[in-house]
């Protein structure tokens, strides 16, 4: 969340003339502005992932889950995408309500394509739901009004989904075969979610948090979530690379020569 989003080199002269919300600091800007459009992207390709699968799910009541979130996170995403058009800055990326509205997604790599199974579905409910909260969560109290209102709305809806999620870990974990099937889907998903927030010290994510506009650092963002999914993911029986010290989660090296930093994705295929 520190490059610059497309179309974005300069910030035009004069912003700030259509709004009343002000970013002096021009890197702070766009990575608000990149941090705005990974929300959208991530909770819209989510909502339109788990929405293939409302009428496949295993069980009738995994059915109108589906259902039910698809609805959820496409309503987020249309409250989260109109604020990039009231930021002071030029050409920021579009709102998405189809998948080929624009070429440059800003989503993780695990959701660009259908998911293949129920397992694929339940790592991303358990995987990628929690890290968009956690950053929401930084930005709950942010100095930008109109998105900690956002923010704050969204989490409140997410209380039901998470607990939704952890319910279809331990159930896919109950039998032998489930739990392998959605280990590989972990091991898959797991190094791109860590490094979705990003290296330490990140400078887009520093310049935010001098602005007021998040609270949490890299690094921070990476510990909540490591307190969030661990635990489950553990007691369920999932090997996770992860151990913790008296102070931290450890998660060895993680694949940054592989890493879009201003997409928060990996380049590369075949993970699902």
């Amino acid at each position: 969340m520190s490059e610059r989003p497309e179309g974005t080199d300069q910030v035009a002269p004069g912003r700030g003339a259509e709004t009343e919300f002000l970013v002096e600091n021009d890197d702070a800007l766009a990575a608000l502005v990149n941090m705005i459009a990974v929300i959208g992207d991530n909770v819209y390709f989510l909502g339109r992932r788990v929405s293939e699968w409302a009428d496949a799910g295993p069980l009738l009541e995994s059915t109108a889950a589906c259902a039910a979130i698809t609805q959820d996170k496409l309503g987020q995403s249309r409250a989260i995408y109109p604020l990039l058009e009231e930021l002071p800055w030029p050409n920021p990326p579009t709102g998405l309500q189809g998948e080929v509205d624009r070429a440059r997604r800003y989503s993780v790599s695990f959701l660009d394509d259908p998911l293949p199974s129920w397992a694929s579905v339940v790592a991303a409910l358990a995987l990628v739901g929690p890290a968009v909260n956690v950053v929401l969560e930084s930005v709950e109290n942010s100095r930008y009004e109109a998105l900690a209102r956002r923010a704050h709305r969204i989490l409140d809806e997410e209380r039901l989904t998470s607990a939704y999620a952890e319910s279809l870990v331990r159930q896919i974990c109950y039998e032998e075969r489930g739990r392998r099937l959605f280990q590989e889907r972990v091991d898959a998903l797991l190094p791109e979610m860590l490094c979705w927030f990003g290296p330490d010290g990140e400078e887009g994510i520093e310049a935010l948090k001098a602005e007021g506009l998040a609270s949490m650092g890299n690094e921070e963002m990476r510990q909540r979530y490591l307190d969030r999914i661990v635990p489950l993911l553990k007691e369920s029986g999932i090997e996770v690379p992860v151990e913790r010290n008296e102070e931290r989660w450890e998660y060895g090296e993680l694949p940054w020569s592989e890493w879009n930093q201003l997409q928060r994705r990996l380049e590369r295929s075949g993970r699902q």
